[in-house]
């Protein structure tokens, strides 16, 4: 299939899916209406971003006043983007920042949120300390969701109560945000079929696609994604081709958009290393499988700093 064909097949299937919304699902905005958001990096401006310009009311947390604007600067710069893009109206820019209000207070965030999202450091103990902090306050309705990439949602939310954990998922965001459709929905047992509707009707209304996961290691795309990363590297590693050939033969051969090294410096090394490093250490099933074991080349890169587009440098060079 050549890539105009896999864009047009893409589009198809988004446009049958998001005929779903219309028909099956129920109200989003008629049991959410505030969101709170905590961390204003890339991921968490970037959801905050989503669903303002959706309508909803969001609370941006982060620890410190500079943290929050430096998101918020970056958020602006998106929706400013967007509107010259799209050619919206004057002040709408405005009228989408204005739902945005921010604090340092973590308890005040979620006093009155009706779905929490979590989007701080891929570290265990930080979110489950920041989500045991967070139950005694908010609202008994109120979802938990937290945005990890690697992380099993029973152990992010293992420190909650049990009525909290019936309320809990994950929602797993890509980055860029603003740009990618998909969202995952990985669930617990114990997770009521109502709740799962009700995120994938939120989900839809903020122009996104879910799809639906067992809380399972890495979910959908990481748990393919990582291994075929990894394959890549030991590919070159061994010396069986060059970086440039791989990322070529994998973008004519198989019709994919960017080829594994490109797609690993966009995502960020430092993401992958944790990532395998989490599997290989402790993850169920995973545990000290070869193919998430971090190879030499790999720490010496991070070592270096060379962690990919962001540091200007990683399995290319960028300017």
């Amino acid at each position: 299939m050549s890539i105009s064909s896999a864009v047009r097949r893409q589009k198809q299937v988004l446009s049958h899916l998001q005929g779903e919304q219309q028909t099956l699902l129920p109200n989003a905005k008629g049991h959410i209406r505030q969101i709170a958001v905590y961390g204003a990096g890339i991921m968490g401006g970037g959801i905050a971003q989503v669903a303002a310009q959706a309508g909803y009311s969001v609370v941006l947390w982060d620890i410190t006043p500079k943290e929050i604007e430096k998101g918020l600067l970056a958020v602006k710069k998106s929706l400013d983007r967007a509107a010259k893009k799209q050619g919206a109206p004057e002040g709408w820019v405005k009228q989408v920042l204005d739902r945005i209000s921010t604090t340092t207070d973590k308890l005040e965030a979620c006093a009155n949120a009706d779905l929490v999202i979590e989007a701080i450091v891929e570290n265990l103990s930080i979110k489950q300390d920041l989500f045991n902090s967070l139950d005694g306050v908010a609202k008994s309705e109120c979802i938990f969701a937290t945005n990890t990439s690697s992380l099993l949602v029973a152990d992010v939310m293992s420190k909650v109560s049990k009525a909290r954990k019936e309320r809990s998922v994950a929602l797993h965001f890509f980055n860029p945000v603003v740009m990618m459709k998909l969202v995952e929905i990985a669930y617990m047992d114990g997770v009521d079929n109502k709740l799962i509707e009700l995120l994938k009707s939120w989900v839809y209304d903020i122009g996104k696609i879910p799809v639906l996961c067992r809380d399972t290691p890495g979910f959908i795309v990481n748990r393919l994604l990582v291994p075929y990363n990894s394959e890549a590297r030991m590919l070159v590693e061994r010396g069986d081709a060059t970086i440039e050939d791989v990322d070529t033969a994998m973008k004519l051969g198989a019709g994919y958009p960017m080829g594994p090294f490109e797609l690993m410096d966009m995502t960020g090394l430092d993401t992958g290393y944790h990532i395998m490093k989490g599997w290989y250490e402790n993850a169920p099933g995973l545990k000290g499988d070869s193919r998430f074991k971090v190879t030499p080349q790999m720490e010496q890169m991070l070592k270096d700093g060379h962690l990919g587009r962001k540091t200007g440098q990683g399995y290319y060079k960028y300017k």
